[in-house]
């Protein structure tokens, strides 16, 4: 192994985010910095320019690493989505007797739905957390034979498509950016979803059902509370890793190439033969001289 070497690196004030993704610096126990100091070897092919190994946070905020004697390791994360509906006016056109017998609405493009990460959760946090979702959900039904992660499968297939493609698009950006060596299969799962309503106040506003057949007033902004565990699920010894293939790739292009030239081989000699053979029969040509002018 080198031994570590200095290495100079622009500093960026906070207001001035770099334009480019540049190398980070990791001192002996791992950790990112953001100034010149000793450096060790990191392939950079592993690491995503959007990852906080590229793009170091101007904050000085470092980024959860698994330790190199634990590959195996599971990873948790907590994420949250917040989202708010369109808005939707209603009002009656036409009433009589004071019954109302339509309604018209209106709906203005105005919701919103947004992804952001939670960072106030340690691992041991969210490992605990998943844990006590799993008992607290065996010991309210008991009787269902319905498993937790049965029921956790069910309530993330019934989530609103926007919400759902947004937590799709965060899993495959997750797989994608984790699965960059050819060594090792890792893979993301949600472990826990929890429904909530954004609160903005100590307590939530009562709603109670008005009328026989009037629904319960839904909150304005809704927050999901999701938390992902990543580990690792396969991994090889084998020489130069799993190969890599695409829909264009041909496996047996090495015995194409050989059996190609091989039959090219054999049909330039069969010409050559051919050749040599006609060449023999005519004899050499004599051209007479004599009767060409001079120009």
């Amino acid at each position: 192994m080198e031994s570590p070497r200095e290495i100079n690196q622009v500093v960026y004030p906070e207001v001035m985010p770099p334009l480019s993704p540049s190398r980070s610096l990791l001192s002996g126990d791992g950790d990112d910095a953001t100034v010149a100091g000793v450096a060790r070897d990191i392939d950079d092919d592993s690491l995503s320019v959007l990852s906080m190994e590229s793009c170091p946070d101007p904050a000085g905020r470092r980024g959860f690493t698994v330790a190199d004697d634990e590959p195996e390791r599971p990873v948790y994360e907590a994420w949250e989505v917040v989202y708010g509906g369109d808005s939707v006016d209603w009002w009656t056109w036409k009433s009589i007797f004071g019954i109302k017998l339509g309604l018209k609405w209106k709906t203005l493009d105005d919701g919103f739905l947004n992804l952001n990460p939670l960072s106030g959760y340690d691992q041991g946090e969210l490992a605990e957390l998943c844990a006590n979702a799993v008992q607290e959900y065996d010991a309210k039904a008991p009787k269902k034979g319905k498993s937790y992660a049965q029921d956790l499968a069910n309530r993330v297939f019934h989530l609103d498509a926007g919400i759902y493609n947004k937590v799709q698009h965060l899993m495959e950006d997750k797989m994608r950016t984790s699965n960059k060596t050819p060594f090792r299969r890792r893979e993301w799962r949600i472990v826990v979803l929890e429904e909530g309503e954004f609160q903005m106040t100590e307590l939530l506003p009562e709603r109670k059902k008005k009328g026989l057949f009037r629904r319960r007033e839904k909150p304005a902004v809704s927050r999901f509370f999701i938390v992902l565990r990543g580990e690792e699920v396969k991994a090889t010894k084998e020489d130069g890793g799993w190969r890599l293939f695409n829909r264009h790739s041909n496996p047996w292009w090495r015995i194409d190439s050989r059996e190609t030239l091989e039959a090219r081989r054999q049909h330039r000699e069969h010409f050559e033969k051919v050749n040599s053979k006609l060449r023999a029969r005519r004899g050499p040509v004599i051209r007479d001289m004599t009767d060409v002018r001079r120009v």
